[in-house]
């Protein structure tokens, strides 16, 4: 019943970000989005994440088992994000831009954390929540916070901190860490800290590597 309540929040949330024209689904072509999105997801984490958790690729079961799971918490937060670069490109003191002016309104800090504790309470409904899992998602606030300061910089001119620029870059792939510490609860296994540290630098270097 409890994970119910929290699909039905989940469903609030995305209502609401669709009528103020913050989602990216279309309704024309938003089945052939997702099969991508899932193949996609599931490539990736294939040759990506298996292998650290003891995975057999060659398995069926060992991959369908945790899908479910995995790519809707993956698909939530892109979501989430692709919402928040919706307002990237808003000058708040530009006039001309109300109605995307009320899309970063829509979007400030509170807001975001509200969109995402419907994904808290259901992972915590099903006993995957951790406090390092509610911390990293925290982190993804930060990161959208922290990507909007420096994106509306960048257009008025005005001088960035290289500080920010590095903090956003360690926080930007928050959602590899969730989808990793999800593995670990899944399977029932420790953090394996060593894991986790090699994939923070690996993370690191691609996302300079996206930039460049």
């Amino acid at each position: 019943m409890e994970a119910l309540l929290e699909l039905e929040k989940m469903q609030r949330v995305l209502s609401l970000m669709s009528s103020r024209g913050l989602s990216h689904t279309d309704s024309s072509c938003g089945g052939a989005a997702a099969d991508r999105f899932l193949a996609q997801f599931l490539l990736f984490m294939c040759r990506s994440y298996f292998m650290f958790h003891g995975l057999d690729v060659n398995k069926p079961q060992a991959i369908f088992k945790y899908l479910p799971v995995l790519s809707f918490t993956e698909s939530y937060i892109y979501q989430l994000d692709a919402s928040n670069e919706d307002c990237l490109h808003v000058v708040p003191d530009d006039n001309t831009s109300k109605v995307l002016g009320k899309k970063e309104e829509s979007l400030n800090e509170t807001s975001l954390s509200q969109m995402i504790e419907p994904l808290e309470g259901l992972l915590q409904c099903q006993g995957l929540m951790t406090d390092r899992l509610r911390t990293e998602l925290k982190s993804g606030i930060q990161y959208w916070s922290l990507e909007r300061k420096l994106c509306q910089a960048l257009l008025r001119n005005e001088k960035i901190s290289i500080e920010d620029v590095m903090m956003a870059i360690h926080l930007k792939s928050f959602d590899y860490r969730v989808l990793n510490l999800l593995m670990f609860q899944l399977t029932g296994q420790h953090v394996n800290e060593l894991h986790m540290d090699f994939l923070s630098v690996s993370e690191f270097l691609v996302e300079i590597s996206d930039d460049l």
